[in-house]
């Protein structure tokens, strides 16, 4: 036994340092691009072999993976930063531009009645504040319906395929187009009951038309990487506040100059042309590719 003991303790005498680092780093660098960590047990040589002689025990050394490098990245020449998707970038995607301008359409189209329907009731009725305030819930309450309705309706795939390839947009496009008719109705009105009705009408149609644009925008982003969530998110508060605060602002003098009933119809028109630009892309898909293309396991992708 102290024979052999005295031949290995030989042989590790003679081995060189510098052979043994070269070769645990060799090692290490062929098991760093591999995944997780992973345990390497090397042979026992007299280059590598680390314990205890008089018990026999050998130790494994452990190897933990690197971190990654890109390829022909040097310190010299340090490879480029991944790009990250920019607003400018989500902009110039015609989903994302469609989406804001439908916001400011249909956020704009409920916020007009604020400046305008108190003055027209006040002229045509003699309404009081708390009469006006009490017309106001009619359209604000149906909203809160609708957030509920739609709100599963565009998040069950067999409702998007059965209206492939207008998918979410679908409840943008029909809910803006009838939200612009009862828009109409609103400037028609004669009397304040006939006025209720139909604000509640509007409410249930703009929420309608409002509640997909978000998730719409943020499926766009998460096919295209991922990476802005968060500046999709602030196009959107964007988009919405252009639509709350500018359509308002501009609605009165208009109304000043052709009445409430014109100016009912400049918001309707607003509505309408929100809703021809969401069908542009859509319907060229369907005319491209036609509707079957959209159907089934190898379908493709719509919003």
């Amino acid at each position: 036994m102290q024979a052999v003991q005295s031949s290995r303790a030989s042989e590790l005498a003679d081995v060189d340092p510098t052979q043994v680092e070269k070769q645990i780093q060799s090692t290490t660098s062929a098991e760093a691009s591999s995944t997780p960590i992973e345990e390497v047990s090397l042979p026992i040589t007299a280059d590598n072999e680390i314990g205890d002689m008089n018990s026999g025990v050998q130790t494994h050394i452990t190897c933990l993976p690197a971190a990654r490098t890109i390829e022909g990245a040097t310190d010299a020449n340090p490879a480029p930063l991944e790009r990250r998707t920019t607003m400018w970038d989500l902009l110039k995607e015609w989903p994302i531009l469609a989406c804001c301008l439908a916001t400011i359409t249909v956020t704009g189209a409920s916020g007009s009645f604020e400046p305008t329907l108190p003055i027209h009731m006040d002229e045509e009725y003699g309404s009081s504040p708390a009469i006006i305030g009490v017309v106001f819930i009619a359209l604000v309450v149906p909203s809160m319906i609708t957030g509920i309705l739609v709100g599963r309706f565009t998040d069950d795939e067999r409702v998007l395929n059965y209206l492939a390839p207008y998918g979410r947009f679908a409840f943008m496009i029909v809910g803006s187009l009838l939200a612009a008719i009862a828009v109409a109705c609103v400037g028609a009105t004669r009397n304040i009951a006939g006025l209720v009705v139909n604000l509640a009408v509007v409410g249930f149609l703009c929420g309608t038309a409002a509640v997909p644009i978000l998730s719409t925008m943020g499926v766009h982003v998460y096919r295209m990487g991922g990476d802005a969530y968060a500046k999709v998110y602030a196009l959107f508060n964007i988009a919405y506040s252009i639509g709350v605060i500018v359509i308002p602002t501009v609605l009165p003098p208009v109304m000043n100059a052709v009445g409430f009933a014109a100016t009912m119809g400049v918001v309707s028109a607003l509505l309408v042309f929100g809703a021809i630009v969401l069908t542009i892309q859509p319907t060229r898909m369907l005319r491209k590719y036609g509707r079957s293309a959209f159907v089934g396991d190898n379908a493709r992708t719509f919003l």
